[in-house]
């Protein structure tokens, strides 16, 4: 079976078509299907006739040219022949028959994987408690699935990543774009932390069209599915719906029923969802034979806060400018960068030079100081104590 062969049944039945399961049943090897010409696609049955038209449009010189372009950007080429697949990804519906790789592929089968999912404009009560989950999950040893998009799946990439663990971002766009941009950098974190995947041909710019069929990989890979908040009509929900159907725990994070970002949790817990606050709420769901490895005594829970402007007493007066103790816990690299920080802002080479760290460090480590609310960023990708 060649790989060139398994990327063009990838592209050729296009990502996310029922097809695709249909022609690996009768062709396990997509090689055969591709000799077989107008015979095979008569002999699958239920190929119809604008799929077919692309299928026999479809050259060889098209997946050659898409692993050329992913191994040439740094990632590798899987099939659903290789041992690094997710497994767990195997045994839903129309599952991608080749994934471009960009990282780690020996994480992709970490367990257990739990998917992160939420609203682009999150609240500060659900980026603090993407913070606690998804930190908490990371530190533990279980793996973080989400979809690198902004609000609540960036939020819990950085988290896990702040507390150690190890993340998987899926695409809605090639391996070699980058969706949403702003998160350049997220993403070369994730994928020397982790790894960043997509199934879609790696030079494709990210479509619309593209994030419900992204969705599908997110829920499948993972073995439950945590939504932190969501509209009532939205991706996140769909994913949720996805994960119902694929027979995965669905979790959903009570909040506020008056936000428009709670209605889509809140009818999620009305469904069946089950209601979480931290991450030993999630692994607690599931059988001592999947979490024995983990350890549950690094979950990290994050306090909530309260605004002190409501509370009826008056906070007490602090003097202007004086570093917060950094809390118990802090990482090694977080402590070491948030000594060299004052209110004179500082970008990320000088904090580099200061602390010997280098560059992915200072990043994963400015990541879990800013989540913790120590510092702030000033302009030009500068930071300040806060």
């Amino acid at each position: 079976m060649s790989l060139e062969h398994w990327a063009w049944l990838g592209i050729a039945s296009q990502p996310g078509n029922r097809i695709v399961d249909d022609i690996l049943r009768v062709f396990p090897d997509p090689e055969e299907f591709f000799l077989s010409g107008d015979l095979g696609i008569e002999k699958v049955g239920t190929i119809n006739e604008a799929d077919a038209l692309r299928i026999r449009a479809t050259s060889l010189d098209v997946a050659k040219k898409a692993i050329d372009s992913a191994e040439n950007y740094g990632a590798k080429v899987i099939t659903k022949e290789s041992p690094f697949y997710p497994q767990n990804l195997l045994s839903i519906k129309t599952a991608p028959p080749v994934l471009y790789v960009l990282g780690d592929e020996t994480c992709l089968n970490m367990e257990p994987a739990i998917g992160i999912v939420g609203t682009r404009r999150m609240s500060e009560y659900g980026s603090k408690m993407a913070s606690v989950i998804s930190g908490g999950l990371g530190s533990a040893g279980a793996l973080v699935v989400s979809g690198m998009a902004l609000g609540i799946d960036s939020a819990a990439h950085k988290a896990c990543l702040a507390a150690g663990g190890k993340t998987v971002a899926v695409q809605g766009c090639g391996i070699c774009k980058t969706f949403p941009p702003e998160n350049v950098e997220l993403k070369e974190l994730i994928a020397a932390n982790g790894a960043v995947i997509s199934e879609f041909i790696p030079d494709d710019e990210a479509r619309s069209s593209f994030f419900p069929i992204r969705n599908r990989i997110v829920s499948g890979m993972s073995l439950g599915v945590c939504v932190i908040e969501a509209a009532a009509r939205s991706g996140t929900s769909i994913t949720a719906n996805l994960a119902f159907d694929q027979g995965r725990k669905v979790f959903a994070v009570p909040a506020d029923v008056n936000r428009s970002t709670s209605q889509g949790t809140f009818r999620l817990l009305r469904n069946g969802a089950i209601p979480v606050a931290d991450a030993k709420d999630i692994l607690s769901e599931f059988g001592e034979d999947l979490i024995a490895h983990l350890d549950l005594e690094k979950i990290e829970h994050r306090k909530i806060e309260k605004n002190p402007e409501a509370k009826n007493e008056r906070p007490e007066k602090q003097p202007k400018h004086v570093k917060k103790a950094p809390p118990a816990g802090l990482s090694k690299n977080a402590a070491a960068i948030y000594g060299v920080l004052d209110r004179i802002p500082k970008n990320t080479d000088e904090i580099s030079d200061l602390t010997e760290l280098s560059s992915s460090a200072v990043a994963v480590g400015l990541t879990e100081l800013e989540l913790l609310g120590l510092i702030v960023p000033a302009s030009g990708r500068r930071f300040v104590i806060a």
